[in-house]
């Protein structure tokens, strides 16, 4: 007998939700009848909504920038105007830098990257966790990266300081409010075929580092967006009811390399 995961009834925010990971993880919600609240500074969000609708959820978009502190209040205020609760929430916005000796960084890029990565995950936090518990709790996944683990020789100082910010933050806010009914738990993909690891789409990472990594990976695949989707789908689920606090690698193998 399969599981079917049922979310029916239930709401889910997710970051970043234009392309790549967090357009799948939309579809993946959406399957499972979740309905949606989808936000990105690309105007490419709302084309990801409308194709949801076809599950029979309804899908609402915002067009913002959630690096800006306000902008997630926002967000979650809306969230919680149209649906009058938030049960799950994928803070999936990020962007990547590419890599430089720490004596020839650009302030800007330490502050571009901190703003995306880490600051604005605590943002959304701040606001998801009381919209929770106004229902009694919820799951909060954080998009972290292998990076986030263990440093990597191409990887940016800015990028690796945030990614393992976000697991510290994970962490204790998880210890913070589990007796509250809040889960936290961040994912840690490995390298995942999307935009922003895409040189032909104008990725800083080049087609050579993407074979480096290929060859590092011990199943011997990229990673797809669909991949990711589903372990969040999942941990948001009562699969994972009892998973708290953790990370959780969704990388082929790539740490154990």
């Amino acid at each position: 007998m399969s599981v079917q995961i049922d979310m029916s009834g239930k709401v889910a925010l997710i970051t970043g939700a234009a392309r790549g990971i967090g357009a799948a993880t939309a579809r993946a919600f959406a399957e499972a009848g979740a309905n949606l609240v989808l936000t990105d500074k690309l105007e490419g969000v709302k084309q990801v909504a409308a194709g949801l609708e076809s599950y029979g959820i309804k899908a609402m978009t915002c067009v913002t920038d959630i690096s800006r502190p306000e902008n997630c209040g926002t967000v979650v205020s809306t969230a919680m105007s149209e649906f009058g609760r938030l049960d799950y929430a994928f803070n999936n916005a990020g962007i990547g830098s590419s890599p430089a000796p720490v004596g020839e960084m650009a302030d800007e890029d330490w502050h571009r990257i901190m703003d995306v990565n880490l600051n604005a995950v605590y943002y959304c936090i701040k606001h998801q966790v009381p919209a929770m518990l106004a229902d009694g709790g919820g799951v909060i996944i954080n998009n972290s990266s292998f990076c986030g683990v263990a440093p990597l020789q191409d990887s940016s100082i800015e990028y690796t300081s945030a990614k393992h910010g976000v697991i510290g933050l994970t962490r204790q806010v998880a210890l913070n409010h589990a007796a509250e009914g809040i889960r936290c738990i961040a994912v840690c993909p490995g390298f995942i075929m999307t935009p922003l690891t895409d040189a032909d789409q104008g990725s800083p990472i080049s087609k050579e580092t993407r074979e480096w990594m290929l060859n590092r990976t011990p199943q011997g695949r990229l990673g797809q967006p669909e991949d990711v989707a589903r372990v969040v789908r999942m941990l948001c689920s009562e699969e994972a009811a009892y998973i708290n606090g953790a990370w959780i690698p969704v990388d082929g193998g790539l740490l154990l390399s």
